[in-house]
This record gives C-alpha cells, sequence and structure tokens, in this order.
C-alpha cells in the first residue's frame, strides 16, 4: 500500500502567501484545473496531503485519444482495441468504437504538472470556515477554491459509506503480462459490479467494484486473482461515486469525484475527472481575464452530467431532446466525428436547439473529433 511521504522537521513550515486560486486536491480532476490556469499569471496553489501522483487508488485505464491530445502519452503502457467479456454462460468479445490505453499513474500526473505553472504544497485539508481552508500547516484563502480531493467533498458536507451513493473497489498488481483487456460479470466474485483485469505493460491490475457499498470485495479480489493464477501483492481500493453532487456550493467549485463526476455504470472517473477538470478550469480562467465575475461563475450550470458519447449523430441528438424533456438544459452537444456533423467551431450555430435549451461551449478541444458524439445535460 502507498504511504504518505509526510513533511518533517525543517520542511513543515506554515503556509503563508496571497493566491488567486487555491485548488485542493493534486490527482486527475485537480491537476486538470492548475492546466488550464497556466500562462494566466495568476497565483496558483495545489495543495494535496500526498506529493503529486503519489497514491494511485484505480486501474487508470482511458481512451487512447486522451492521451495523445493532452500530451500525455509517455504515461502509455498498453493499448486494447476490445474489450473480452465473462459471464457464467459464455465469453463475449466486444470490438470498442476507439482503443482504450492503460497508463502510469505517477507519470501522468507528472506530465500534467509539467503542463502547469501553479506552485505545490504538501499540506492536509480538513475543512473550511467560510472562505478560510484549514490544513494541517495552516489557514490558506483564495478568491476562487476548487475542492478535488474525492469523494469525501472535503470543504462541505460529506459522505460517510456505507450509508452513502458509494461503490467499492479494490485491485492488485501483480506483475506479468496480458494480451486483453477484461471484465467478469459474474456473482461469484460480486452480486452487483463487475471484476476485471487489465495489463499495463509489466504488470496487470486486477480487481472487483461493487455498486452494493456493504459488500466486501477483497476476498473476491483474491479469488478472481487466484482463477487468473496471479498473486494477490500491492493492493488499492478506493471508493466510487455514482451520484452526481452540485458542482458549486457555497462559493467553492467542486470537479471530479467531488462533484460526482464519473460514469455509474463503469465507474469511469478519469475521463469525467480530466473533462470537468478542464470545464472549471475554463471557468476560473474566465474570470481571470474579466470576463465574468466570479459570482457568474458560480452560478453557470457546470453541475453537468456526460450523458453517453453514441455513434451516430442523429442517435446523439435523440437522447439529447430524450433529456431535456425530462426537464434537463442542454450544456454542451458535439458530433464532429458522425458524418454531416457540423465542424467543431461551427456547432452551436448549427445545431438545431430545442426551445429552452441553453447550449454552453463548455470546451473546444480535438479529442471529441475523434472519440465520437458526445452529450453532456445539466440538473435544473
Amino acid at each position: 500500500m502507498p504511504t504518505r511521504r509526510t513533511l518533517r522537521g525543517d520542511a513543515r513550515t506554515p503556509l503563508a502567501g496571497e493566491h488567486d486560486v487555491l485548488v485542493c486536491g493534486a490527482s486527475f480532476a485537480g491537476l486538470a484545473v492548475a492546466r488550464e490556469l497556466a500562462g494566466s499569471g495568476a497565483r496558483v496553489l495545489v495543495v494535496d496531503r500526498y506529493e503529486i501522483g503519489e497514491r494511485q487508488t484505480s486501474a487508470c485505464g482511458i481512451p487512447t485519444e486522451w492521451l495523445r491530445v493532452m500530451g500525455l502519452m509517455g504515461s502509455h503502457r498498453q493499448t486494447f482495441g476490445r474489450l473480452v467479456i465473462h459471464t457464467p454462460h459464455g465469453t463475449s468479445t466486444l470490438e470498442l468504437p476507439w482503443t482504450f490505453s492503460t497508463f502510469d499513474y505517477p507519470e501522468l500526473c507528472r506530465l500534467l504538472w509539467e503542463q502547469s505553472d501553479a506552485s505545490f504544497e504538501v499540506a492536509t485539508v480538513r475543512g473550511r470556515t467560510g472562505g478560510t481552508v484549514h490544513t494541517d500547516r495552516g489557514d490558506l484563502s483564495a478568491p476562487m477554491v476548487v475542492d478535488a480531493l474525492g469523494w469525501r467533498r472535503v470543504l462541505a458536507a460529506g459522505y460517510q459509506p456505507p450509508d452513502a451513493p458509494l461503490s467499492r473497489g479494490l485491485e492488485v498488481h501483480p506483475w506479468g503480462v496480458g494480451d486483453e483487456m477484461e471484465i467478469w460479470i459474474d456473482r461469484r466474485y460480486v452480486p452487483a459490479g463487475y471484476g476485471w483485469s487489465f495489463p499495463a505493460s509489466d504488470e496487470v491490475r486486477v480487481g472487483v467494484g461493487s455498486f452494493d457499498p456493504r459488500f466486501h470485495v477483497k476476498d473476491t479480489t483474491v479469488l478472481l486473482a487466484e482463477d487468473l493464477e496471479r498473486d494477490a501483492v500491492r493492493y488499492q481500493g478506493n471508493w466510487i461515486p455514482h451520484k452526481l453532487r452540485a458542482a458549486t456550493e457555497d462559493g467553492i467549485f467542486f470537479v471530479g469525484d467531488s462533484a460526482g463526476h464519473c460514469l455509474p455504470l463503469t465507474a469511469e472517473g478519469i475521463r469525467t475527472a480530466l473533462y470537468f477538470g478542464i470545464a472549471c478550469g475554463r471557468e476560473l480562467r474566465a474570470v481571470l481575464e474579466g470576463h465574468r465575475t466570479i459570482a457568474e461563475a458560480l452560478d453557470l450550470p457546470v453541475d453537468i452530467c456526460l450523458a453517453r458519447a453514441f455513434a451516430p449523430l442523429a442517435r446523439a441528438w435523440e437522447v439529447a431532446e430524450h433529456l431535456l424533456r425530462r426537464r434537463g438544459r442542454l450544456v454542451y452537444f458535439a458530433g464532429a466525428s458522425a458524418a454531416g456533423s457540423p465542424e467543431a467551431g461551427e456547432r452551436a450555430g448549427s445545431i438545431p436547439v430545442p426551445s429552452g435549451a441553453r447550449v454552453l461551449d463548455v470546451l473546444r478541444t480535438p479529442v471529441l473529433e475523434s472519440a465520437g458524439p458526445l452529450v453532456i445535460m445539466a440538473r435544473q
């Protein structure tokens, strides 16, 4: 298990200084926010209880295009073009619409950090009083504060498992190689959830995730590893949110797991953390550049949900219309890779927008052009 490299002795100096943006949390979401603020001239401080890249808590897989577009291919470990699905009734192979890759967590975090110009300090965030954030190295404040600390939502009312909308996951990291990205939907391993095996060059990440937070997954994680003739070594695990929470609350921005930015069925939270980290960073940058006030940024519909990526553009729009009828607000719609779809730069004026829908052009990134149409909805 990872251990915290706590600062000791002379290194444990009180934190001080004035900052324009305080980002609490230095994993996917927090680093994506800091990345978007590079070159803004803002005094940005990122704090985390661990060093950057020190504590991995996921299987670390993502569509390959995200790594390429964001300049993170140096962390790439292995690519897969299909998913092998095992059930008690047989095995099926699903050809993926885009490739999926595993990556090295410390290296990806390092590459993200290199794209920012923020400052970093090791400090444990304990909570806040108003706009003052309390850490084990003193109090910090800034006009704009981001909670990217994960499912605990430290800067607001938090959750306490197991009585919370959280899934739980555990995996082991035996040394070895493999050719296939595999999942198991089998009650032998978990009544509600799935098991997985994700090779990553010289190791294989084998784990079990349960949608029921009361189901303990350690024994069945070991069982799956044994069935695959893998050693149950180098454990890691975490709680995974499966419900959206407000992305702004009481003057604080929330992003990543702290806002429930996770696909609940697959428990994927990496690309959503990066996506909404970028979106949050761009909103903060707009404030820094004088395009809107902090109050306006906090009031924007950033409480958003990645509804689904669909291959046909028509099907993607059909889903958007369905959600709009259920009182959702359209935040973002793109279909740049589909035949006959508008180009990225023209989509806001070309997409038929139903009455009452609001289009917020959150992101302009080439990853959308190769990853398929994307529908993003906001809750009322």
